[in-house]
C-alpha cells in the first residue's frame, strides 16, 4: 500500500490488479486507451490479466489512523476474470478496518451486488464520454448508500446531456486527461454546467488539479469531510 498524490485519497491499495476493460475479456480485451494503470502494468510486468495478491490484504489493518484508501487503482474490481472469492477476502478485510474508507471505482457497474459492499466502502463509476452515463444510471440502481462519479479523464463537452444519471450521485469528481501531447481539455463551460447542476442536487464536487480550474474547487462529501485527515487540514 503507499501514500499517494492523488488528491481526494490517502493511499492506494491493489488486492486486485489487471482488468480486460469495459465489455473486454481475456479472448477479446477491449482497453480504454488512456489507460494510465495499463501503461505502468506492461512496463513493468509486461502484463495486464487481473490478479489477485493475498500478500496485500493486511495492509490497511497497519494503518492505524482513519484514512481514505482507494482501493484497487490498478484494476477493476468487476473486471472480467476477476473471481468472487478474491472479492470477498478483500471484504472482509474492509469491514476488518472500520476506521478507514474504501473507495472502489469500475467501468462495470452492472456486476456489483450490492449486498456484498462493505459499510465503510464508496463505489464509483467511471465515465469519460456521453456514452458513459448508462453506468452511472446502473450505479443508481444497485441501491448503494454511497456511490460517487468520477469524471475522469473527460473527453467529452457533450457529457453534461447525461446530467439525470451523474446527478444520482452522492459525490462528482472532475479530471482531465493527461500524459499525451494533444490531450482532450474541457471546455469552462461544460464544467461550470456541471458545477450548477451538482449545486442544485447538493452534490459536492471536486476538481482534480489537472483540470487547471481557474480557483480551488474541491468539496468532499460529510462522511469524508469528517475523517479530518485530508491533506489540505494536515
Amino acid at each position: 500500500m503507499n501514500k499517494t498524490k492523488i488528491e481526494w485519497c490517502d493511499y492506494t491499495w491493489n488486492p486486485i490488479t489487471g482488468c480486460w476493460g469495459p465489455g473486454g475479456n481475456k479472448e477479446n480485451p477491449r482497453w480504454c486507451s488512456y489507460c494510465y494503470a495499463r501503461r505502468i502494468a506492461m512496463r513493468f510486468w509486461g502484463s495486464f490479466e487481473p490478479k489477485f495478491h493475498p500478500e496485500r490484504l493486511n495492509e490497511p489493518g497497519k494503518i492505524k489512523k482513519p484514512s481514505i484508501i482507494f482501493a484497487d487503482s490498478m484494476g477493476d474490481f468487476w473486471s472480467d476474470g476477476v473471481k468472487d472469492e478474491w472479492r470477498k477476502a478483500v471484504y472482509d478485510k474492509m469491514r476488518e478496518c472500520p476506521q478507514h474508507i474504501f473507495m472502489i471505482l469500475t467501468k462495470r457497474p452492472e456486476r456489483i451486488n450490492a449486498e456484498n459492499i462493505p459499510k465503510n466502502a464508496w463505489v464509483g463509476a467511471s465515465v469519460t464520454r456521453f456514452e458513459d452515463h448508462e453506468r452511472a444510471t446502473s450505479i443508481a440502481m444497485k441501491g448503494l448508500d454511497k456511490t460517487f462519479i468520477s469524471i475522469e479523464p473527460m473527453l467529452d463537452n457533450d457529457i453534461i446531456l447525461g446530467w439525470r444519471d451523474i446527478f444520482m450521485a452522492g459525490w462528482i469528481i472532475i479530471g482531465a486527461e493527461t500524459g499525451r501531447k494533444n490531450a482532450f481539455k474541457p471546455s469552462k463551460e461544460t464544467i461550470k454546467d456541471i458545477i450548477k447542476e451538482a449545486r442544485a442536487y447538493d452534490i459536492p464536487v471536486f476538481i482534480k488539479d489537472n483540470v487547471k480550474w481557474r480557483v480551488k474547487h474541491q468539496d468532499f462529501p460529510d462522511e469524508l469531510k469528517n475523517l479530518k485527515i485530508l491533506k489540505d487540514n494536515r
